[in-house]
């Protein structure tokens, strides 16, 4: 018997589930592995993903290992084999090209956002290799699909529902709007399409407050924002933007407007301990909404299930949005294995095209009710997501939509 390389590092404690950690040996009869390389941002700007994230996703391909691999394809385990892109997009193509040619892996995955993912592009086009993004709102590879949120049917029109639903819904007196976004591609798109179905709904966009992601304050960003006095501050903000924004409101002692957007700026469950609670509960609980694809209340069995798994089996102690994102993922790939005809490019690609979890389904962890499938685009059909408010105890309570809500929204002053 050998024992496999393992390249993918663990570092993370408490991921243990008897033979589901344990290094797999393969027989000199076993199936060869199935290689998946991993290409997360685990350092950077853009770490706070990746690092929540991976261990989620390992326990997940660990637990699939266990319970006999890849079945249709005698029982093959699969070997992650990790590489950190450190949040710079050329060295997310310079990775791939190493993990595609000197590796020799069937898969790629990982954090992959929109930057990375045109960075990405040309390379995948070129070797031919199925890619699945954990978080890219866009596109552009014909080799590449994506669980995260299209920036049209997705981030737009998930928050430009929600606007909506504040103003008819709810009676919240919305008449203007300014876009606070993070500027950069998937900002940018998002704040394309969401002004012209804001503007199309009657809501007045009174201006833009675009936030420079390489700011180490966003002062400038909250003044403009207070001096236009909009009913509502909307757009697609990241982690490290929002802590930037929420800090300036909180400096600025600022009300005046709704704040909702998404989606780690203003739902990812690490604000509080990055701000801190005086901050937290100063601007977090005050006319404040976050989208986001997971929240612990949410009505869903299947995300319920995972969360406790998550939690009491794996013994993580971060898991938020990113832990369920990248546990969705494994999911996904057992699927793309064990329906593809082999493990060739194009066998691969027709089964990510056939992908097929249904709502109620236990494997589905995220918020669609419609289930999850890739369009043509290779974006997901149903790009919804879910709004929620936060409680002074640090709690979220989901609002939107209704079938998944805990209870209504409610203006806090």
């Amino acid at each position: 018997m050998s024992i496999t390389r393992r390249s993918f590092g663990i570092g993370t404690a408490g991921l243990t589930l008897g033979a589901v950690a344990a290094p797999w040996i393969r027989t000199a009869n076993a199936a060869a592995p199935i290689k998946i390389g991993v290409i997360n941002s685990m350092s950077g700007g853009l770490a706070a993903y990746a690092q929540e994230g991976q261990p989620a996703f390992e326990y997940i391909i660990k637990k699939i290992n266990a319970e006999g691999g890849i079945k249709s394809k005698g029982g093959a385990k699969i070997e992650l084999i990790q590489a950190d892109d450190t949040s710079q997009p050329a060295r997310t193509a310079t990775e791939a090209r190493r993990l595609i040619t000197e590796e020799k892996v069937n898969l790629l995955t990982g954090t992959i956002l929109s930057a990375q993912m045109l960075a990405l592009t040309p390379v995948l086009d070129e070797l031919k290799m199925p890619t699945l993004s954990v978080w890219a709102g866009g596109s552009h590879s014909n080799y590449m699909f994506t669980l995260g949120y299209p920036y049209d049917r997705g981030y737009a029109q998930t928050m430009h529902d929600f606007v909506v639903f504040l103003r008819d819904a709810e009676k919240f007196n919305i008449k203007t709007a300014v876009m606070g976004y993070s500027n950069y591609e998937a900002g940018q798109q998002v704040n394309k399409f969401l002004v012209e179905k804001l503007k199309a709904s009657g809501v007045s966009v009174i201006g833009e407050a675009p936030l420079d992601i390489r700011a180490q304050d966003q002062t400038s960003a909250m003044i403009r924002i207070r001096s236009l006095k909009p009913d509502v501050v909307v757009g697609l903000v990241t982690p490290r933007d929002g802590i930037l924004l929420h800090q300036a409101r909180y400096n600025l002692n600022y009300h005046g407007s709704i704040f909702c957007g998404g989606t780690g700026g203003y739902s990812d469950l690490s604000l509080w301990k990055d701000l801190g609670p005086e901050i937290g509960k100063a601007v977090l609980t005050k006319n404040l909404f976050g989208m986001t694809g997971f929240s612990p209340g949410a009505k869903i069995d299947s995300m319920q299930k995972v969360i406790t798994e998550l939690r009491d089996v794996a013994k993580l102690t971060r898991i938020g949005q990113g832990a369920i994102q990248y546990a969705q993922a494994g999911r996904v790939l057992q699927q793309v294995l064990e329906t593809s005809a082999s493990l060739e490019s194009d066998a691969l690609l027709d089964a990510f095209k056939k992908v097929h979890i249904p709502f109620g389904d236990p494997n589905l962890y995220v918020a669609k009710p419609k289930g999850l499938q890739f369009a043509d685009d290779r974006l997901l059909k149903d790009g919804s997501a879910m709004f929620i408010q936060w409680t002074p105890d640090q709690q979220q309570q989901v609002i939107f939509p209704k079938e998944f809500a805990q209870t209504t929204p409610r203006p806090r002053v």
